[in-house]
């Protein structure tokens, strides 16, 4: 009895910080940029598939022939390929934005049709949540095209 209990109040407690942890924001943002990103290659057919870096890897600089995207190093031939570091399984469409209040640049996955619909420049409503410790931006969304 007391084993199977366990389970249940260590996931009650990181219920509860998770849902301690988090402010809800939401605001005026303008987007600044936007980008799709095909779905990634299933694992048999990656090219050269390389594992984890071990404890022991060094940064390096970064090559010539290198940029750096969203924190993620690569060639400029496979930024939005299914070779981008940041592909997933499914198709991504990304829309950057910026908050009109505190200035905080963010990506938000948004549907096909609501990425077809956005241009650079324009306004939108955003509604997302922000870590009470790490600040960082996470579950966010547009809620409203603005013209």
């Amino acid at each position: 009895m007391k084993k199977s209990l366990v389970p249940v109040v260590v996931i009650a407690v990181l219920l509860a910080l998770g849902l301690v942890g988090c402010e809800k924001q939401s605001g005026d943002a303008v987007v600044i940029g936007k980008e799709h990103i095909a779905a990634a290659l299933p694992i048999a057919q990656t090219p050269n598939a390389q594992s984890a870096p071990s404890p022991d890897d060094q940064p390096h600089p970064i090559a010539d022939d290198e940029i750096t995207v969203d924190g993620y190093v690569m060639k400029p031939e496979a930024r939005g390929t299914s070779r981008d570091p940041r592909a997933l399984q499914a198709e991504q469409w990304l829309v950057k934005v910026r908050t009109v209040d505190d200035g905080r640049t963010f990506n938000i996955q948004a549907e096909q049709e609501q990425f077809d619909k956005l241009n650079e420049g324009d306004r939108v409503k955003v509604r997302y949540r922000i870590g009470k410790y790490t600040k960082t931006v996470w579950a966010s969304e547009i809620e409203k095209i603005q013209k």
